[in-house]
C-alpha cells in the first residue's frame, strides 16, 4: 500500500508536468521564431497566429477542461489531454509551412486546455489544506522553472538541431505524465458536478474571441477601415455579447456569472488578464530584439533569460512558505512593483549595450518580480471559492492569464507594427533614403526585425538602412516595456480595491 505521502509526492510530479509541458511551447517557441520565420517564409502576422491560436484555443476550452475533470475524472482527463497534446506536437514538428503549423498548434490548445486545469485541481482535491501552500510553493519553484527555461532549451534546440526538436521534446514529458498519472495518481472528481456542459457558451466565446484576434492582428496588414477587419471586430464583439447572454440563461454554465458576485474572485480573475496581458509582450518581443537586433543567437538569447529563471527556483518556495504564514496580498503587491521597475528599465535599453552592465539587471529583477507573484495569484485564485469548485477557479484563473496574454500578443504586435513603420518612415527621411526605397522598406514592415534591405543597394546605403531598421524596432520595443508596465500598474490598483488584506479562503459551507 503506497503512503500517503508517497502518494502527495506523484501529485506534485504530474501538476509540474502539466504547468510545465503546456506553458513550455509558449517561452520556448519565442526562440524559435525567427528560424520558424526564416524557414517557412512568415510574416510577423503568421507569428502572432503561431502564439494566438494555441492561447485562444488554450484560454476558452480551458474552461470547460476544468468541469470536465470536475465531472468525468481528474486523471482521466489529464491524460487524454496529455496523448492528445503528444500527437498535436508531432504535427507541429513536421509542418511543411505556416498553416500546418498553426493548425497543429490548434490541438496543442485542445490537449493544453485538458491538462493544464487538471494538474493544480488535483492538488487541491488531494492535498490536505494544512500542507497545500507548501505543494503549491513547490510547484511554484518547479512548474515556473520548466516554463521560464524554456528559451534556453529552445535556444539550444533550434542552434544545435532544428526549430522542428522543440515541437518533439514534448513526446518523452507527455509519456513519463501519463505512466505517473495512471499508476500513481488517485482518482478523483466533484461527485456533485452537473454532467450537462455548455457546448453554446464555447462556441460564443470561442467566436468572440476568434473575430477579436482577426481584426487586432490582421488591421495593420488590411488597415483597419477594411470590411474584413471591420466585419472581424464586429463579430467577436457579437460573439462576447452573445456568450454573457448565453451564460445568464442555461442551467450549466461554462462560467457561472454569479461567481462574479464574489468581489475577491472577480478582482483576482480581472487582475489576472490586465497582468498577464502586461506579461504577454515582453519575452514574444526580447527574444526577436536579442536575435534580430543585438545579434544573439538562439542559445545566447536562451542564455540571457537565465535570471528569471533562476529567481523562481531560488524563491518560490519561500514565497509558499510565506504565503501560508501570512496573507498572499502584501507579497502580490511588492512582486508587482519590481515587475513594473524591471519593465522600466528594459524601456531604457538602445542598441549594443553591454549584456551585464544593461541587459542583466533589468531581467534579473523582473525575474524577482515574477518569482514573487506566481504562488500568491494561485492561491488567492484557489481560495476565492469552495474546495469542491477547484476545478472551475482553476480553469477560470488559468483561462484569464492565456486570454491575457493572446490580447497582448494580438494588440502589442499591432502597436509595435505601427512604431517599428512609423519610426522607419522618419528615420530614413532624416537620413536622406530616397522616396522609393521609403515606400518599399514601409510596405514589408510587418517583418519588424527580420527585413531586409532592397537587393543591390551600395554597400554603405545598405548598412545605413539596417542600422535603422535595428534602431525602428527598439523604438518599438520601448514602447512596449513602457506599455507593459502601465498593464502591470493597472492591476496593481485592482489588487488594493479587491483584494481583501486577509484573503479569503472559503471553505465547505460558508
Amino acid at each position: 500500500m503506497r503512503s500517503e505521502r508517497f502518494v502527495e509526492t506523484m501529485v506534485l510530479a504530474i501538476a509540474v508536468l502539466s504547468s510545465g509541458i503546456v506553458f513550455l511551447d509558449q517561452t520556448a517557441i519565442n526562440v524559435a521564431l525567427p528560424a520558424i520565420q526564416s524557414a517557412l517564409n512568415a510574416d510577423f502576422g503568421a507569428l502572432q497566429w503561431i502564439l494566438d491560436i494555441y492561447l485562444l484555443v488554450l484560454s476558452v476550452l480551458m474552461l470547460i477542461g476544468g468541469v470536465l475533470g470536475d465531472i468525468y475524472g481528474r486523471v482521466r482527463v489529464y491524460i487524454i489531454g496529455m496523448i492528445i497534446f503528444a500527437a498535436a506536437s508531432i504535427l507541429c514538428g513536421v509542418s511543411p509551412n505556416s498553416t500546418w503549423l498553426i493548425i497543429g498548434r490548434f490541438f496543442q490548445g485542445v490537449g493544453g486546455a485538458l491538462i493544464a486545469p487538471a494538474g493544480l485541481a488535483i492538488i487541491n482535491a488531494v492535498i490536505p489544506s494544512e500542507r497545500r501552500g507548501r505543494m503549491l510553493g513547490i510547484w511554484g519553484t518547479f512548474s515556473p522553472l520548466i516554463t521560464v527555461s524554456g528559451p534556453l532549451i529552445g535556444g539550444w534546440l533550434v542552434d544545435n538541431a532544428s526549430w522542428r526538436a522543440v515541437f518533439f521534446l514534448n513526446i518523452p514529458l507527455c509519456i513519463i505524465a501519463i505512466i505517473v498519472a495512471y499508476v500513481y495518481v488517485p482518482e478523483n472528481r466533484d461527485e456533485s458536478a452537473s454532467r450537462q456542459l455548455d457546448w453554446a457558451g464555447v462556441f460564443t466565446l470561442m467566436i468572440g474571441l476568434s473575430g477579436l484576434l482577426i481584426g487586432l492582428i490582421e488591421g495593420p496588414n488590411f488597415g483597419w477601415q477594411s470590411p474584413f477587419v471591420i466585419g472581424g471586430l464586429g463579430i467577436g464583439i457579437i460573439g462576447i455579447i452573445a456568450f454573457v447572454w448565453t451564460e445568464s440563461r442555461v442551467s450549466n454554465p461554462l462560467v457561472p456569472l454569479s461567481l462574479f458576485k464574489i468581489r475577491q474572485f472577480t478582482g483576482i480573475n480581472l487582475l489576472t488578464v490586465i497582468m498577464f496581458a502586461g506579461l504577454g509582450g515582453p519575452f514574444f518581443f526580447l527574444t526577436l530584439n536579442f536575435q534580430q537586433v543585438q545579434g544573439y543567437s538562439a542559445a545566447q538569447a536562451g542564455l540571457a533569460t537565465i535570471p528569471t529563471a533562476v529567481c523562481i527556483f531560488l524563491l518560490s518556495r519561500f514565497v509558499g512558505q510565506l504565503s501560508d504564514r501570512y496573507s498572499p496580498r502584501p507579497i502580490l503587491i511588492i512582486a508587482t512593483l519590481f515587475m513594473m521597475a524591471g519593465f522600466f528599465m528594459l524601456s531604457r535599453i538602445g542598441i549594443d549595450q553591454p549584456y551585464w552592465q544593461v541587459w542583466f539587471p533589468a531581467i534579473l529583477v523582473y525575474g524577482l518580480g515574477l518569482a514573487g507573484m506566481v504562488v500568491p495569484l494561485t492561491t488567492i485564485a484557489l481560495g476565492s471559492l469552495p474546495q469542491r469548485q477547484s476545478g472551475i477557479a482553476s480553469g477560470i484563473n488559468n483561462a484569464a492569464s492565456r486570454i491575457g496574454q493572446m490580447l497582448s500578443v494580438a494588440v502589442f504586435g499591432g502597436i509595435m507594427i505601427n512604431r517599428f513603420r512609423a519610426s522607419l518612415i522618419s528615420r530614413s527621411q532624416t537620413v536622406g533614403i530616397p522616396q522609393n526605397i521609403r515606400d518599399n522598406l514601409a510596405m514589408q514592415a510587418r517583418s519588424l526585425g527580420d527585413l531586409k534591405p532592397p537587393n543591390g543597394l551600395e554597400s554603405s546605403l545598405e548598412q545605413s538602412i539596417q542600422e535603422i531598421i535595428r534602431l525602428s524596432f527598439v523604438d518599438g520595443f520601448q514602447l512596449i516595456m513602457l506599455l507593459s508596465m502601465l498593464m502591470v500598474f493597472l492591476s496593481l490598483i485592482i489588487l488594493l480595491l479587491t483584494v481583501p488584506r486577509q484573503s479569503i479562503n472559503i471553505v465547505e459551507g460558508k
